[in-house]
């Protein structure tokens, strides 16, 4: 059988791409959009995958019928309370089936979104082993005496803390092209250091969210996304802002533009100065995400 050519990308439109409201989700874990009475609104695709519960028969259902009685009875009085637009951490959960996901919620675009990342432990992470690295590196901030200073030793230990191959410190002129001033990596991966960007390369749009939603990971270029299901926002009717969802699906331009670097997994932190988007610490990862 002849296989269909994949769609060939137009790289000069990724500025007008929809990027808040890309109407779908990474799939390394699952989101559910909920009403006030926490009943489910929209599920992504993948629930199915995760849950055992087919998305287009979870609209309408109470959130313990999708999820299970006791995660939700651990998540409610969180879900309950009155959430920003920033993804709040609300728990640790096992649905009926075993699976275990830390769940991020957030309210935006009039509804609650609930955004569950599939994880190997029952239990909240434990964070005792960063401490050390923390406090390290507040420790040596205070004996750097230059940006470029401060810039490496930040590469170096957002390194250890996160296992990414290659961290970067990467700073916008002001004509908003992009330098690497800083770089720490694994000595099998390419150096970046010294090497200058157009500002194309980042349209405004993008760079405007970046300026919002401070930190973006992607946990693997090849992913195929989770459409949500029904695809428009019952409060809205629109496609759903996902501005803020940790799991919302990237631009396809970009993931293209990240495995033409053989880039499969990546995280961006925003480093923004007087509310101004400064630069940005830019982490790689040659295989997907663990």
């Amino acid at each position: 059988m002849i296989q269909a050519a994949a769609p060939v990308l137009d790289l000069s439109t990724c500025d007008k791409e929809p990027i808040r409201t890309p109407g779908s989700i990474q799939p390394h874990g699952f989101l559910l959009t909920l009403a006030a009475d926490l009943a489910v609104l929209q599920a992504s695709a993948n629930l199915g995958d995760w849950c055992g519960v087919a998305a287009d028969a979870a609209p309408g259902r109470p959130l313990a019928e999708v999820i299970g009685q006791a995660a939700a009875q651990r998540l409610v009085p969180e879900l309950a309370a009155d959430l920003g637009p920033r993804p709040f951490y609300v728990g640790t959960v096992t649905t009926d089936n075993g699976r275990h996901f830390d769940v991020l919620a957030h309210q935006w675009d009039g509804v609650t979104i609930a955004e569950f990342e599939a994880v190997d432990r029952a239990e909240p992470a434990d964070f005792r082993n960063l401490y050390p690295l923390i406090g390290d590196f507040l420790l040596k901030v205070n004996d750097t005496n230059s940006i470029e200073s401060l810039a490496r030793l930040a590469c170096q230990h957002v390194r250890s803390v996160t296992g990414f191959g290659r961290v970067l410190v990467y700073r916008f002129d002001a004509d908003g092209h992009g330098h690497v001033m800083a770089e720490a990596r694994d000595e099998r991966y390419h150096s970046y250091m010294g090497q200058h960007f157009p500002a194309a390369d980042i349209p405004a749009q993008a760079r405007a969210l970046y300026a919002l939603s401070r930190i973006r990971l992607i946990q693997d270029a090849t992913y195929t996304p989770a459409a949500l299901v029904p695809p428009l926002n019952p409060v809205t009717g629109k496609a759903n802002d996902l501005s803020f969802a940790a799991l919302r699906s990237v631009s396809p331009v970009h993931l293209q533009y990240m495995r033409n670097m053989n880039t499969l997994a990546s995280m961006s932190v925003s480093l923004m100065v007087k509310g101004k988007l400064w630069g940005l610490i830019s982490c790689h990862n040659e295989g997907p995400a663990a």
